[in-house]
């Protein structure tokens, strides 16, 4: 007998519940968010926290992942117990929240160096440094350029590149550069929520994933773009904030839009990841039209099916150089 799934109050499965919450605020569904968080109390609590700061990043044009994480660290158990409050808020703001899925087109498509690039002489010269590899073979404070030059000339891709390569070998220092970058900007407000995304990265999955770099990385190239952070800056007052008393008690049958390719019911029908993305980016709401609305997926289809990397990889640095370079003890190719 196959391993008996988590189950949520009601006897669903968990990562159905999973599914539906961030399907529900992505729709402005507030019966269904509501009884999905309601599903996932008092036992998935964290689960669910987890859920509701990757939405904040994978949904959201506006910045709202400073407050969800904020919310978070609110929600502390007393003597008599957890409080609703911060929940609630939260998915109120989410709920309320303009949608695009521009961080999460970022991630699947632009954040990825699967196979070796060259760089244009606007670049400057590319000097190796074996002791500062990364997987292909660049140096990361070469790359660490790269990265900045392409944020301020909006090269979506070459700036995607330049992180992953980095990321994929010194996880801390390619988070570095990111809020650095973020800093340099002039955007106290930017600089804070890029710092939110960062310890919500941690806090979800342990400081090493595409999704808030991706959303960090969005946010810069939006506010270059516009010179401007305004139209980024979510409302600060929210009309009324739901209630979990409101979440219906007896178990509900869950809305088709569960049952995507990610889940087993949805592989079963036949779902595809095709069908999730057009799905998906027709569902949001309220809608806020993003960068990559319009953009091809057929990037991400080809790794999905080829391989998101390459075989060949230059030799893994050592932990302890890993560690020099992330603690900033050893100084950058440009500085010397």
């Amino acid at each position: 007998m196959g391993k008996e799934q988590a189950k949520s109050r009601n006897g669903h499965s968990i990562f159905e519940i999973s599914s539906l919450i961030q399907k529900a605020l992505r729709r402005s569904d507030t019966r269904m968010a509501l009884y999905a968080a309601a599903e996932m109390l008092p036992k998935y609590r964290n689960y669910l926290w987890k859920r509701l700061l990757t939405v904040s990043a994978e949904d959201c044009h506006d910045m709202v992942t400073q407050k969800i994480m904020k919310l978070h660290s609110e929600d502390i158990c007393t003597a008599t117990g957890y409080s609703n409050e911060p929940i609630e808020k939260a998915i109120s703001i989410l709920l309320g929240a303009r949608k695009n899925r521009d961080g999460d087109y970022y991630a699947c498509n632009l954040f990825n160096s699967r196979d070796k690039r060259t760089f244009d002489t606007g670049y400057g010269k590319e000097i190796f440094d074996a002791e500062s590899a990364t997987k292909n073979g660049h140096s990361c404070y070469f790359l660490r350029e790269v990265f900045n030059r392409a944020i301020d000339i909006l090269d979506y891709d070459n700036a995607g590149y330049a992180a992953n390569e980095i990321r994929v070998y010194y996880p801390k220092f390619c988070w570095e550069m990111i809020v650095n970058k973020a800093s340099t900007l002039g955007y106290p407000l930017l600089t804070k929520e890029v710092r939110a995304l960062k310890d919500a990265d941690k806090q979800t999955n342990g400081d090493n994933t595409l999704l808030f770099r991706s959303k960090a990385i969005v946010l810069m190239i939006k506010t270059i773009r516009d010179k401007s952070l305004s139209d980024l800056i979510p409302d600060e007052e929210i009309e009324e904030y739901v209630s979990l008393s409101d979440a219906p008690v007896e178990r509900q049958r869950l809305p088709d839009y569960v049952y995507d390719c990610h889940t087993y019911i949805g592989k079963a029908r036949g779902k595809t990841k095709k069908e999730f993305v057009r799905a998906e980016q027709s569902a949001l709401r309220p809608l806020k039209k993003g960068l990559f609305d319009d953009a091809s997926w057929e990037r991400f289809f080809f790794m999905s099916e080829h391989g998101f990397w390459t075989e060949e990889y230059t030799p893994h640095p050592s932990e302890a150089r890993v560690k020099e370079i992330e603690n900033n003890k050893t100084p950058s190719l440009f500085d010397l």
